[in-house]
């Protein structure tokens, strides 16, 4: 027996030998918590020290398993009281907690006892600082939780104190730091710099490709991505952040092949494939979101998104009622309310032609939304109502959406609220001299500007003519002229081009002739012009008695003997 005993215990000791602290941080940043969890326990029972348990506490700080982590920290402190890290830990455990303030207490005390001299401290004290805010969370989930600026001071401080060169998972530590401060070009900087010292380093290269994404700057997010998966085709957030920066240039499919990589090259823990449920619904996959949230259910993940992620697939899928029931079990539940619950609700309501319902939710999710402009379904159902006036101020907001985004604004945009000013002033009665033109004129200052941003669409300038028509209430300024005018001169210079986007309307061309041949016989008197246009409407109506007295008078009868 004794001898079993200690071939087993030699057998534990070698198999931990074979694993290291940095195998084990390895596995963590590669999305492998059950095997990372592995080496660590294995560090501790062959080795039970100080660091060994940091480090497993370290790796239930990754899981947020507060309790675990704790545990883990005070066995750490028992074994070796004078070993700083454990304390570390434990305050970085109210780092995650959102209480930063109350751990900066403890990590003054621990640098001031340990005199700034310890490096390992001074590095694990600033990613404290930084590791669990989570980029694109909200406000509520990353308030309290970080000190960006604090971690950049201990980082520059401890290259000061400890007269060594910087390691790569510092400088990543200072790049996330600055990444928080939203300062882009400095964290491509220390990420750089991690790379300088460790040039194979994926995760450096993975965290530059994020940071131009933010920026905007697609050539290069693209590129870094593509070299990170180049050197290391295993490592998963390569793949997941590549599906990102491919949803962002709306290349769903393909951004879905690279979602089901990463859970191929991760551990499909609950939470991963729960994770990955939730970027699949996000490429336009919802069969696949399904699945895996099916999957991840079946697996024990304890979230209310699969409440959601049910709810949403099935509104995306058209199957509105099941989507509802999803998201009314949610509400039955106590889970909290996000305004995407009240836009799938809307439009699952939407689709069941529920429209009076669904505009409660979408006029209550719009203004909390920075992801969907919800102002366009709720312009197009009242536009559907003909409730022109109200679709009129959702365009004019989905528009106001746009500007705090900084997107670009469509000529459609302002076409969309012009025609339905237009629409205002056109059911507006007669009789209301100061309504009915002041409503046309909103549409011709919205035409205006839609012409401002594409001057070649030719309705553009017919409906504007259509809108000054209303405003010359009197129907004696004629004011329609310009823009009729400009109306044909696009068409004729769209058929010059040879273009194919507009087809010409045969009823739009009279309406234009006829008027443009009424002006020239009432104002200017010109009969060329008045034969030229009121012509080319009769070859298009022949019938019009109008056009047809003026081209064919009828003879002057005979004078009586």
């Amino acid at each position: 027996m004794k001898s079993w005993i200690l071939a087993v215990s030699l057998l534990i000791t070698n198999m931990a030998m074979g694993q290291t602290i940095a195998d084990g941080l390895h596995l963590i940043d590669r999305d492998q918590p059950s095997k990372a969890k592995q080496v660590f326990e294995g560090l501790v029972t062959a080795s039970p020290t100080g660091e060994n348990y940091y480090y497993l506490g370290y790796y239930h700080l990754s899981r947020r398993d507060w309790a675990a982590a704790e545990d883990a920290f005070k066995k750490g402190l028992a074994a070796d009281p004078k070993n700083y890290l454990n304390q570390v830990g434990l305050a970085t455990i109210k780092v995650g907690q959102n209480k930063v303030n109350d751990a900066k207490v403890d990590f003054d005390r621990i640098l001031s006892e340990t005199k700034y001299k310890n490096g390992d401290v001074i590095h694990r004290i600033a990613e404290a600082y930084e590791m669990f805010y989570k980029l694109g969370r909200d406000p509520e989930f990353n308030a309290n939780n970080n000190d960006p600026a604090e971690a950049i001071r201990l980082i520059d401080l401890m290259l000061e104190k400890t007269k060594k060169g910087p390691n790569a998972e510092q400088m990543i530590v200072r790049g996330d730091a600055f990444l928080i401060k939203n300062d882009g070009g400095n964290a491509v900087s220390s990420y750089e710099q991690a790379l300088m010292q460790d040039p194979k380093n994926v995760k450096a290269k993975v965290k530059i490709g994020t940071v131009f994404l933010r920026g905007k700057n697609y050539r290069e997010t693209q590129s870094r991505y593509k070299e990170a998966i180049d050197l290391d085709s295993n490592y998963a957030p390569a793949h997941k952040r590549y599906g990102e920066y491919l949803i962002v240039g709306s290349q769903y499919k393909n951004a879905s092949r690279y979602f089901r990589k990463y859970l191929e090259k991760a551990e499909a823990t609950p939470e991963v494939t729960l994770e990955t449920a939730k970027l699949l619904f996000l490429s336009q996959d919802y069969e696949g979101a399904m699945k895996y949230t099916d999957e991840a259910d079946k697996k024990g993940v304890k979230d209310n998104d699969i409440f959601r992620m049910r709810g949403y697939s099935n509104v995306e899928m058209k199957n509105y009622q099941q989507g509802i029931d999803n998201l009314e079990g949610m509400v039955r539940s106590g889970v909290k309310p996000y305004f995407m619950d009240d836009l799938y609700f809307g439009k699952g309501y939407q689709g069941l032609g529920k429209d009076s319902v669904a505009l409660t939710y979408l006029e209550r999710a719009a203004p909390l939304d920075t992801n969907n402009n919800v102002y366009n379904i709720i312009h197009d159902i009242r536009y559907k109502q003909k409730r022109y006036n109200d679709a009129a101020n959702a365009a004019l907001k989905g528009i106001e959406w746009k500007q705090k985004k900084n997107q670009a604004i469509g000529s459609g945009d302002y076409f969309k609220a012009a025609m339905d000013y237009y629409f205002v002033a056109a059911y507006t009665i007669r009789t209301d001299t100061i309504n009915r033109p002041l409503n046309a004129m909103k549409a011709d200052t919205l035409f205006a500007k839609a012409i401002s941003v594409n001057d070649k669409w030719p309705p553009f300038y017919l409906n504007r003519a259509r809108a000054n028509n209303l405003i010359d209430y009197t129907g004696t300024k004629w004011l329609g002229v310009p823009h009729y005018e400009k109306f044909l001169e696009t068409i004729a210079k769209l058929k010059e081009e040879k273009s194919t986007t507009f087809k010409e309307d045969k009823n739009q061309l009279f309406e234009a002739y006829k008027f443009l041949g009424g002006y020239h016989l009432t104002v200017t008197k010109d009969d060329a012009k008045v034969r030229d246009y009121f012509t080319k409407a009769q070859e298009i109506k022949a019938d019009d008695k109008e056009v047809n007295d003026y081209l064919n008078p009828a003879p002057a009868a005979a004078p009586k003997k």
